[in-house]
């Protein structure tokens, strides 16, 4: 009976065997909770991301810088896409008791509901941001700029260490 090799030259039963177990010890380390350091600097990039782009918004809403509207809707797009990555950075663990330097403070595990809704307020705020961004009204723009720099506010006076 001719056996059907691979280009290894093994049986490819067995090459298929030692696929799956290298795909099954891949998925098995990767399911294991991040370290707190790797979700702090998680949250941290994704905080340097919205301010990145939303300092210049403000700029331009504020009239300091030429109003550009394809810049203004690119940068809102990064800032809507940070914000619901936002939502799997701050896992257990992750907060100041993980002797990793945080500006988040505890009472976001503390009050996870009250803290979820106040991210979900400013993801909302973006997303609208993006949306008014798109459609090119700059009155609206502007509206939609304050609210979701409102609901950044909102969330840095309770959750946020200065």
């Amino acid at each position: 009976m001719l056996r059907e090799l691979n280009p290894f030259g093994q049986p490819m039963r067995k090459l298929a065997a030692t696929i799956f177990a290298a795909i099954i010890g891949v998925t098995s380390v990767s399911a294991q909770a991040p370290e707190p350091e790797d979700v702090i600097g998680y949250r941290q990039s994704l905080f340097k991301t919205v301010m990145w782009n939303f300092a210049p918004m403000g700029a331009m809403v504020r009239g300091v810088k030429p109003w550009d509207a394809v810049e203004f809707k690119r940068r809102s797009v990064a800032v809507a896409f940070a914000a619901v990555q936002l939502e799997e950075a701050f896992s257990s663990g992750s907060g100041t008791e993980s002797g990793v330097v945080t500006d988040a403070l505890s009472v976001i595990w503390a009050d996870p509901a009250d803290f979820k809704a106040k991210l979900r307020d400013f993801q909302r705020a973006s997303n609208a941001l993006r949306v008014a961004a798109t459609l090119g009204d700059q009155d609206a723009v502007k509206r939609a700029f304050d609210d979701t720099r409102n609901a950044c506010k909102g969330c840095h006076q309770k959750y946020r260490a200065d």
